[in-house]
């Protein structure tokens, strides 16, 4: 290493004449033109450090011309230099360590050549792909003896060579694996699951579905893992069918997807007109189908309940629209997507136990400093309390159930106005936000408030920090 940055920074290089365990000898490319340059450095005799024990001089060839590269900085010198990098943040991208050679040495490297030195740094830091696969049974078994209720199942192929099966081998084919502490976490989550899958940046290009839920406080639990052949109709069917029966067997449950073609029974998502309420929502929706006949046929072609909050009569989504819970946890697994199978599993491990250690003594220390409700819920109540105070309240029966609430006219914004039909023992609000976010939008407040009573009696328990409190408990 000292040598080689030693030619680096001189703009010059060298050829061995002797490598052995306590011997290196170089000479400079030109010896044979006369320059003098050459070491000779001997590791000592229960030593540990190299020593030059002679030394030719100094160069005396100069160079025709600077390259941009360096001969000598080929990728398993920038391995050694950029491990610690690698290990702190596995997600580097190459254009960072490309910045990082050039500053340290003064030479332009290529794409592929950071590359190359990047997936050296991962082997050395966390073990060769091809072993990592064979250590992984192992792995997965001391998991199970030392993690009561965590979960795993692989599935393997036949070992074909030309056009005959090898049985004295198996292939891999699948993985997955869950925690019984995410598994008890999630009934006392938000009854939601969204899948997502994204590919694997290691030697073999497999998928990786993600399962995760959400918490009172909207803060995302990964609840189910797997490596599959990519996101087929039989990899997908087969995900879910694990999570049914090792995570939850729950009738009624929301499954949220992108609506990839091969997710069996995903709920889709085109994000159209963003209001649950019917009548805003069709007119809205009218304005995407008079575009052609192509966007009309493509909406009507989908079920209304699929992927609007205004047809989700029964408030399954919890609010949700998108598969942004996956695709947050796909950014925080970025950097283990590059990592070899087992290192992989392990890191899912590593970052769901920090999930419990942080998320419960939070929750412990509200609890125990007499907090009721999540902060992200707390937020949200104020910010509807606010807009309820302005609000006009009208009854409508005498049994003290149906309401009319009106909402102030802004001039200045031109917003506002609007009147929304309230029936409290039915917990409905024609606005559609108390159905689907599962607590009291700013008109059932004001209802509240014109009944003199308690409007968080209707806030859904898994907003309360003692659920999520349970849910991090394990």
């Amino acid at each position: 290493m000292a040598i080689k940055h030693y030619a680096m920074r001189k703009h010059q290089t060298f050829f061995v004449v002797e490598s052995k365990a306590t011997t290196y000898v170089v000479k400079c490319v030109n010896h044979n033109s006369g320059c003098p340059w050459r070491v000779r450095a001997s590791l000592p005799k229960n030593g540990d450090k190299w020593k030059i024990i002679k030394w030719g001089g100094a160069h005396t060839c100069v160079n025709a011309s600077i390259s941009q590269d360096h001969q000598k900085l080929d990728s398993k010198f920038i391995c050694l230099c950029i491990l610690g990098m690698v290990k702190e943040e596995l997600s580097m991208p190459i254009s960072l360590i490309q910045e990082r050679i050039s500053g340290q040495f003064g030479y332009s490297i290529s794409y592929k050549k950071a590359w190359k030195a990047k997936q050296k740094a991962i082997v050395t830091v966390f073990g060769d792909w091809d072993e990592s696969y064979a250590a992984l049974p192992r792995w997965l078994e001391y998991m199970q003896l030392h993690a009561p209720g965590f979960v795993y199942k692989i599935e393997t192929t036949n070992y074909v060579e030309g056009h005959t099966v090898d049985n004295r081998y198996r292939v891999f084919h699948r993985l997955y694996w869950s925690f019984k502490q995410c598994h008890e976490a999630f009934n006392f989550c938000k009854p939601i699951i969204q899948v997502d899958g994204t590919f694997l940046y290691g030697k073999y290009r497999q998928t990786l579905l993600i399962a995760t839920t959400q918490d009172g406080n909207t803060c995302v639990l990964p609840i189910a893992f797997a490596i599959v052949e990519g996101e087929t109709l039989s990899a997908w069917e087969w995900f879910l069918a694990m999570i049914r029966i090792h995570v939850t067997n729950k009738a009624g449950l929301c499954l949220i997807s992108d609506r990839h073609q091969s997710i069996k029974g995903a709920v889709s998502n085109p994000h159209l007109a963003y209001t649950p309420s019917k009548h805003i929502f069709e007119s809205k929706l009218n304005m995407f189908r008079s575009q052609s006949p192509e966007i009309q046929s493509w909406i009507d072609n989908i079920s209304k309940e699929k992927w609007s909050l205004a047809y989700d009569d029964e408030g399954r989504r919890y609010g949700h629209m998108t598969t942004n819970l996956s695709e947050s946890i796909n950014k925080i697994l970025k950097g283990a997507r590059n990592l070899p199978i087992t290192a992989l599993v392990k890191a899912t491990y590593a970052r769901l136990v920090e999930y419990f250690v942080k998320r419960g003594e939070t929750a412990m220390y509200e609890v125990n400093n007499g907090g009721r409700y999540c902060q992200k819920l707390m937020e949200a109540m104020e910010k509807n309390q606010q807009e309820a105070s302005s609000h006009q309240v009208r009854r409508y029966d005498i049994q003290r159930t149906k309401f009319e609430v009106e909402e102030a006219f802004n001039p200045v914004t031109q917003r506002g106005g609007h009147k929304w039909t309230v029936i409290l023992s039915t917990r409905y609000c024609q606005c559609g936000k108390f159905k689907a976010f599962r607590y009291p939008c700013s008109h059932v407040i004001a209802v509240c408030a014109h009944m003199s009573i308690d409007f968080w009696q209707y806030v859904d328990p898994v907003y309360t920090i003692q659920y999520v409190m349970n849910a991090y408990s394990s």
